[in-house]
């Protein structure tokens, strides 16, 4: 008996299921990375002369590729069985941010940026900060391409490096990916983890031209309201802020030094 292809749509999201399991030699594993072949290549052939599908293969690419440049989670292929594909696509708002730069970058190159670069930058978005090894586990491929895009996301401006050597990490590029919350990893993460509090802050309020918030050091520190006066207090007696305004207005200047 013939098996319908079911859809469901709710608050969480979007399943697709569809009958029979992968095709052979296509696993959660190397979904991304296998070469592409079609289950019934007389029929993927008819329908590519039609123009109702490409015969290159890359629907999995494409799927991904929809979800990484609205900087929304991957699409979830793990409750798929030997009898059925379910693919879930998660219901979550965009990161306008994330896409905006990735917009602006293939209009910078004429051209869609590759899948795996999209990976790269999709996966240092949701952890802040990732190493080569962890690039090359989550996407599963050569630590050779990992470098090799990582690379020409560092010419392009896109990612920035930290650290050296085994250690070596990388985040977006603040200038490039402004957010305020993302502002606030970059300075606890990009190789600042020692530093005190007073360079933590300092650091924060260099990054948001030149001013900072008793609110944005609750959250930079996690600080309760008060812990936070005090430590704004002992940078400005230092005479390295000064405060401006009052109530909810108040922010502290960084002083310039002349």
């Amino acid at each position: 008996m013939l098996q319908r292809v079911r859809v469901l749509i709710e608050d969480e999201g979007m399943t697709i299921s569809s009958p029979g399991g992968f095709i052979d030699g296509v696993n959660l594993e190397n979904l991304l990375t296998v070469e592409p072949h079609g289950r019934n290549p007389a029929l993927a052939d008819a329908l590519k002369r039609i123009g109702l599908a490409e015969r290159t293969g890359r629907g999995i690419d494409r799927i991904y590729e929809g979800s990484i440049v609205y900087g929304r989670p991957w699409p979830d292929y793990t409750e798929s069985t030997e009898r059925y594909v379910k693919l879930f696509i998660q219901r979550a708002k965009p990161d306008e941010s994330f896409t905006k730069m990735v917009r602006n970058e293939e209009i910078k190159l004429g051209r869609a940026l590759p899948i795996n670069a999209l990976l790269i930058l999709s996966i240092i978005q949701q952890l802040k900060k990732a190493t080569i090894e962890e690039l090359t586990n989550l996407i599963r491929v050569g630590e050779s391409r990992i470098k090799a895009n990582i690379e020409n996301l560092l010419e392009s401006g896109l990612v920035k490096s930290s650290g050296h050597g085994e250690g070596r990490s990388y985040i977006l590029n603040p200038k490039v990916y402004k957010t305020q919350d993302y502002m606030m990893d970059y300075v606890r993460k990009n190789g600042m983890d020692n530093f005190k509090n007073e360079a933590l802050v300092l650091e924060l309020a260099k990054k948001q031209g030149g001013f900072v918030t008793r609110e944005d050091v609750v959250e930079l520190l996690n600080l309760n309201d008060s812990q936070a006066y005090r430590v704004l207090k002992k940078i400005a007696n230092a005479n390295k802020i000064e405060l401006i305004g009052k109530g909810r207005s108040a922010r502290y200047r960084v002083i310039e030094r002349k």
